[in-house]
């Protein structure tokens, strides 16, 4: 069945930094969610390189999401960012990453591999669980 947690904006960097150390050239697929563009897939299957949050000047509150392997790298920037959302399944693994912009676009970040867990340390404050997904 799955669930959805909210990451509390305070906890943005803490969580992307850990995620990031710990996905590390897991691999994922990123879509982009946009009514202005549609919705496209950007990339496939490449390994997660990182996902930073500028968190000064006047980039402040922009996430970036860089995968790439020897043949190819991308990185993608959602400005203005609003809410993160983790898409978890029945063993605590995360199955997207889901971040939405004040433009009302989604950013998705699936993971593809063997499994990256919700959460590093048991307990992790911040976190809030939502309303089962259907």
């Amino acid at each position: 069945m799955g669930r959805t947690i909210e990451i509390p904006r305070e906890t943005w960097a803490v969580y992307f930094d850990n995620l990031s150390k710990r996905a590390l050239n897991e691999p994922v697929r990123i879509e982009v969610e946009n009514r202005d563009i549609g919705d496209q897939e950007m990339t496939r299957k490449l390994p997660l390189v990182g996902i930073d949050l500028e968190t000064k000047g006047s980039e402040a509150g922009a996430i970036e999401v860089s995968v790439g392997d020897e043949r190819r790298e991308l990185m993608h920037r959602i400005d203005n960012a609003v809410r993160v959302y983790l898409k978890v399944d029945d063993d605590g693994n995360i199955d997207c990453l889901e971040i939405e912009d004040q433009d009302d676009g989604k950013t998705l970040l699936f993971f593809e591999g063997s499994g990256v867990p919700a959460q590093f340390q048991p307990g992790t404050r911040g976190f809030e669980e939502s309303a089962p997904s259907p």
